[in-house]
């Protein structure tokens, strides 16, 4: 066998040893938050998206200047809330085209798309003006406006009765929409409520680490701790993460490995400060702020 191979084998059965010292079923933070490991924004931003699905009035908005900020997941939360009385359509390709787009929608729909956007969209219009059932509610993440057409598509999506679009996307992305001129900016007034997801401060932070644990131990949130990780170990990654939760997760995946490497050792399974200072973090991929 490979040293290589070797090598991995070794890890993975320190990581498994560590896992069972620890009492989890997995690594908490190697993988992408699931719902109830989500930290959810303030509780009146949380309420305003929801009157708005209820009362919708024009397309939603779930922005950031952060990479990783938690887009995605929300999004994803709020199609899997409302698939009760919504049908719910999940748009993750990225930069499609406008046809790819609507295909794609027509498709979910049950309707056969057709080779050309127009005609796929009168397709979804006759669909929708026979529907008696509920809404359609279309989650759009990291939308993409490499072709002004995109736009066009969405706004006609956003027209149809039966039909409430949410968006996702960087907040470069939202402020170049109204660089497209008069349709840009017309679409940009029309979108009913806009998030702007920022980055976490300590409280959230130790919340993300909480529920992270409390899912791979299977127990309650209000349960759970943040052992093994020193508070201050906590602190460190909080303030050289700048607080964005893909660069906090994958700083904490980084350091259960590390500390399953110290405990089969022999020197403790803490995550420990030093630990904390050892490791190098993402950039988080910040968008420079607006002058």
């Amino acid at each position: 066998m490979g040293k290589i191979r070797n090598i991995d084998r070794a890890t993975n059965r320190e990581l498994e040893a560590y896992l069972d010292h620890l009492g989890w079923r997995e690594n908490p933070f190697a993988h992408p938050a699931r719902l109830e490991e989500y930290v959810l924004p303030e509780s009146d931003h949380i309420a305003d998206i929801t009157a708005q699905v209820r009362s919708y009035t024009g397309p939603i908005l779930i922005h950031s200047r952060y990479s990783g900020a938690g887009k995605t997941t929300l999004l994803k939360m709020l199609l899997t809330e409302y698939d009760h009385d919504h049908n719910p359509i999940y748009v993750g390709e990225h930069n499609v085209t406008p046809h790819e787009l609507v295909s794609i929608v027509a498709a979910e729909m049950g309707v056969e798309p057709a080779d050309s956007t127009k005609l796929t969209e009168q397709r979804i219009r006759s669909e929708l003006s026979t529907h008696r059932g509920d809404p359609y509610l279309l989650g759009i993440d990291e939308f993409g406006l490499n072709d002004p057409d995109t736009l066009h598509v969405i706004q006609f999506l956003n027209d149809l009765d039966g039909m409430k679009v949410i968006l996702t996307g960087m907040s470069s992305q939202w402020r170049a929409i109204g660089q497209l001129g008069t349709d840009g900016r017309a679409f940009q007034r029309r979108v009913g409520y806009q998030l702007e997801l920022g980055a976490f401060d300590d409280t959230q932070t130790v919340e993300l680490v909480r529920r992270r644990i409390a899912a791979s131990k299977d127990a309650p949130f209000e349960e759970a701790t943040i052992e093994p990780f020193d508070p201050e170990a906590l602190g460190i990654v909080q303030d050289e993460s700048g607080g964005v939760p893909g660069v906090i997760t994958a700083a904490c995946s980084e350091l259960i490995t590390l500390g399953a490497y110290q405990h089969a050792n022999g020197r403790g399974g803490e995550i420990t400060p030093l630990l904390a200072n050892a490791i190098d973090y993402a950039d988080g991929d910040v968008e420079p702020a607006r002058q």
